[in-house]
């Protein structure tokens, strides 16, 4: 057999020939291959060729070579395996790598669209509001979102830098009423400045010593902190009797006061946790009612010097209040046919514009509001 033909066939079977003998001769490999396995005295060595003598070393030569293929098979499709999947980890590393790029080029592009949309709207009217917002990619959609939350902060902020802080716990209270109210109320004294305690001006109420008498003694003696809303009203019972009073919403209690009798309060202060909503007509009429847990409810007709619309301060200030206190929206009805409770008995409430002046009347088993329409409302 020629030295190139045994090297070829046999040179898994020692460490030094295999993968490949570098170094050495075909003849010298042949060599150490027949030594390492103890065939030196069985054959002869030729120029070009071994001559084997007996077929016992050729059958234990195949042998031994046998028993190496397997781990040969093995060992290289480890080799090729592990080729494969660095060639693979590569096409991918490099399909990561471009689609990186992509979405680097496609937020530059959109970043960059987004600059030239709102290059001028620091000089627009609305700030903005009115830009329509391109379609972003779908991986920068929680990004885009993010935008959008930060724009709409900044308008809040470049609006609200226009009012004067004086004028700022107004506009919460009459964003608000506009939320309770829905749209269906047209009236309710956006416009106007809300004061809150009326019964402490003198425009409103000439006995305002008196009622600051009476507060500061209430305030006294049931701990609340400040007014939230108090005017004059003209008030229904059980009974349809019509009657002047003045109603004072604190952060505790509610008070009905007595104006003929120098404002003092009429019975112990209603907690102010007992309403459970607010109902009023889609009218210019001031009709209120303050439903109630204990079952009777305050039916109120609101008074205002100036003819001015106070339903809206109202509903605003205990919304907000509501809000603040209980961590919930208030409960407000709008509706041109209104219920309450009276005496424990469900009276039904509605607004007639007839009169000249403001007064309930019976009508039925319910009530009617006889509603002296002033020419001098404001909204």
């Amino acid at each position: 057999m020629q030295y190139k033909r045994f090297v070829n066939r046999y040179k898994m079977l020692s460490v030094h020939t295999w993968p490949r003998p570098t170094g050495r001769s075909d003849k010298d490999a042949v060599q150490l291959i027949i030594e390492e396995k103890g065939f030196g005295k069985d054959v002869e060595y030729g120029r070009t060729k071994i001559f084997i003598r007996h077929p016992q070393t050729i059958l234990a030569l195949e042998s031994a070579r046998t028993k190496h293929l397997p781990g040969l098979c093995i060992g290289i499709q480890k080799i090729w395996r592990g080729k494969l999947a660095r060639i693979l980890y590569r096409k991918m590393r490099s399909v990561k790598c471009i689609e990186e790029a992509y979405n680097r080029y496609r937020l530059r592009s959109y970043l960059w669209k987004l600059v030239q949309l709102f290059a001028s709207v620091r000089k627009m009217k609305d700030y903005g509001k009115r830009i329509q917002w391109p379609l972003p990619p779908a991986i920068l959609k929680n990004f885009v979102e993010a935008l959008k939350k930060s724009h709409q902060r900044w308008r809040a902020f470049m609006i609200l830098k226009q009012i004067p802080e004086g004028k700022r716990p107004a506009l919460k209270l009459k964003i608000f009423a506009a939320d309770a109210l829905k749209g269906c109320r047209s009236d309710w004294g956006s416009g106007n400045d809300w004061k809150g305690n009326y019964l402490s001006i003198v425009q409103e109420n000439p006995c305002t010593a008196e009622v600051e008498a009476v507060l500061s003694n209430l305030k006294t003696s049931d701990g609340f902190t400040k007014v939230l809303f108090a005017c004059l009203v003209k008030k229904t019972n059980r009974f349809c009797k019509t009657a002047e009073r003045g109603i004072c919403f604190t952060d505790r209690f509610i008070y009905k006061l007595e104006p003929k009798k120098k404002f003092k309060s009429m019975q112990p202060g209603i907690p102010i946790s007992e309403i459970t909503g607010i109902s009023v007509t889609p009218g210019s009429d001031q009709l209120s009612i303050i439903h109630l847990q204990c079952g009777n409810d305050l039916v109120l007709c609101l008074n205002s010097a100036a003819g001015v619309d106070r339903v809206g301060e109202l509903i605003g200030t205990l919304c907000s209040f509501w809000m603040s206190a209980y961590k919930r929206d208030l409960r407000v009805i709008v509706g041109k046919a209104l219920q309450s409770m009276l005496g424990n008995k469900q009276k039904s409430i509605s607004v007639a514009e007839v009169g000249t002046q403001s007064v309930f009347v019976k009508n039925g088993g319910g009530i009617v509001l006889n509603w002296a329409k002033q020419a001098a409302i404001k909204s």
